[in-house]
């Protein structure tokens, strides 16, 4: 069971950073550039110091092979946290949330030509046709924004949530994962299925996308990031663009920072934490930096790229 779910928790989390869909509004302001740093030091007075990680949500080496102040700072804490916590309960519950009731099939919610071209699509990311034939077309539009699995990689978040266990720390998440497919439930049926359209035809423009995107997440060019999200990699009808743009920033950014930032309360309070997020929810106005701040928290870029 958990190996034919572990695609659609890493599709979950992967949405705010690789999702191919149009303009992401949280920009930072252009007075004050974004440093290149996806590891923030988190001190006030009084209280030992946490760390902010923005992740990328794959399982590319580049990516899952830490860096020594990463590494660091991931041993030195008490606690991990990451977007969801990964259980035994919260799984099945998903799996119940993904897929259509018994006598209900995908095949009969889209065409055949694309039905047919989706299913390899999925198949490349450990989720074959018994598995597929009753999946919500949110859910395999989710997938698709997925990477292509390589055998034996786990996406740097769960990689993050197997060390935390392993290594007897306190471990924990930000939200359910009811509440992160909630996001995608929200998407009008109609709209989940001219997403998905969108994904299936235009699959290599994703993959293009999303190794731009992990390129540039090395070189920890959060602003970068912003920038290209900014981009039209899905062409979509305008009304529905317009859908999407509202959705990607109210619901699927915004909206989860409040709760974020709201639930690191506890964990900042007692310190040693290292609270692992989708690394575009760190920027902006609404970014998790700037709300820190705000709240009266020192927040330190460390600056982990590698050095030629």
């Amino acid at each position: 069971m958990f190996a034919r779910l572990r695609p659609l928790i890493a599709a979950l989390c992967t949405a705010t950073l690789l999702a191919p869909l149009p303009a992401l509004a949280a920009t930072p302001a252009k007075s004050e550039s974004f440093p290149r740093a996806v590891l923030w030091k988190i001190d006030k007075p009084g209280v030992k110091p946490s760390w902010l990680f923005g992740t990328a949500h794959v399982s590319d080496p580049e990516v899952t092979r830490l860096s020594p102040q990463v590494q660091k700072a991931f041993d030195d804490a008490d606690t991990v946290t990451t977007e969801v916590r990964i259980d035994f309960n919260g799984m099945m519950d998903f799996a119940k949330r993904v897929l259509m009731p018994e006598g209900e099939l995908l095949a009969d919610q889209i065409d055949a030509e694309h039905y047919q071209k989706l299913l390899p699509e999925l198949a490349a990311r450990d989720y074959p046709e018994v598995a597929a034939k009753r999946i919500k077309p949110w859910a395999a539009a989710m997938l698709l924004m997925v990477p292509k699995k390589k055998a034996g990689d786990l996406p740097l978040d769960l990689m993050l949530a197997k060390m935390a266990i392993e290594g007897s720390k306190q471990y924990t998440g930000l939200e359910t994962i009811t509440e992160q497919a909630a996001v995608f439930e929200a998407i009008p049926a109609d709209k989940q299925k001219t997403l998905l359209y969108a994904l299936i035809d235009q699959q290599a423009d994703v993959d293009t996308y999303s190794r731009k995107l992990i390129a540039m997440y090395v070189k920890r060019d959060v602003e970068g990031i912003v920038r290209f999200a900014n981009q039209d990699e899905v062409t979509l009808p305008p009304a529905d663009q317009a859908f999407f743009n509202t959705w990607k920033q109210k619901t699927l950014i915004d909206e989860r920072n409040e709760r974020m930032v709201e639930r690191m309360g506890p964990q900042l309070a007692k310190g040693s934490s290292f609270i692992a997020v989708g690394a575009l929810h760190l920027p902006g106005k609404t970014g998790l930096v700037a709300q820190l701040k705000k709240q009266g928290y020192t927040l330190t870029p460390i600056d982990d790229r590698k050095r030629k």
